[in-house]
């Protein structure tokens, strides 16, 4: 039989596990599992440019250069979800098999 793609859907190496634990979906909840879930690291400011502003003004740690806290968010999404919200988007038959993986190189440690 002929199959969509090559990993099934799923980011679970064949022949290791059976089953991945479910988690939710960042936006309606739903439980997908974990290796199949579109995950996105997100880092965010608290606040506003306006609002960093302001606190910068009137406060005395802020406004030393000390800069504010970062909101830093592991988004798991459904697939649905992903697709709706334009996370990852359906792709032609041919670019389906590409993998767009950002691998870092390795740098043994300097002595």
């Amino acid at each position: 039989m002929t199959t969509k793609r090559r990993n099934h859907g799923r980011s679970k190496p064949p022949g290791s596990r059976g089953r991945t634990t479910p988690v939710h979906c960042f936006n309606c909840g739903r439980l997908a599992p974990k290796d199949k879930a579109v995950r996105r690291f997100v880092v965010r400011n608290m606040l506003d440019q306006a609002s960093a502003r302001d606190v910068a003004e009137n406060s005395t740690v802020y406004n030393q250069g000390f800069p504010l806290p970062k909101l830093y968010m592991k988004q798991r999404f459904c697939i649905a979800c992903a697709i709706h919200s334009r996370t990852v988007r359906g792709r032609p038959y041919g670019d389906r098999k590409i993998r767009y993986t950002k691998r870092v190189a390795f740098r043994p440690a300097k002595k």
